[in-house]
């Protein structure tokens, strides 16, 4: 709850578990604020409607256009539902959050992993 201000947080209506259903959405509340610790997380299904919306320009939270503000838009006309994650998420709209996704999925592909890890330490060595 204490990272919920740096995240599109969503409101849980009926849950079903693993799936329930999204009845609000809010872009970076204010801390203290947000309606659960269920993050939106950056994978939609969305129908072609948010495009009308998002033409518009109208900017939200950092004087950006932000797609959670669309969705909220389309929520009037159409019903939201979320899924529960069970795994890691990292914040790639930080700049170490960035590189850990990269560094994360380098060391899971079996391909890449050996020559990878070999870089790394040679890189945290030098330190």
């Amino acid at each position: 709850m204490d990272e919920t201000h740096q995240y599109g947080i969503v409101s849980v209506g009926k849950d079903h578990g693993h799936t329930f259903q999204i009845t609000g959405m809010v872009e970076k509340p204010p801390k203290g604020t947000a309606p659960s610790n269920l993050i939106i997380s950056g994978r939609y299904v969305l129908g072609p409607e948010i495009f009308e919306i998002l033409e518009k320009g109208e900017k939200g939270a950092g004087g950006e256009i932000q797609l959670t503000d669309g969705m909220i838009k389309l929520q009037n006309s159409q019903a939201f539902h979320g899924v529960r994650f069970d795994g890691r998420t990292y914040d790639t709209g930080s700049k170490v959050g960035f590189l850990a996704a990269n560094v994360a999925f380098a060391l899971a592909r079996p391909d890449i992993e050996p020559g990878f890890r070999a870089e790394l330490k040679k890189i945290v060595g030098s330190l």
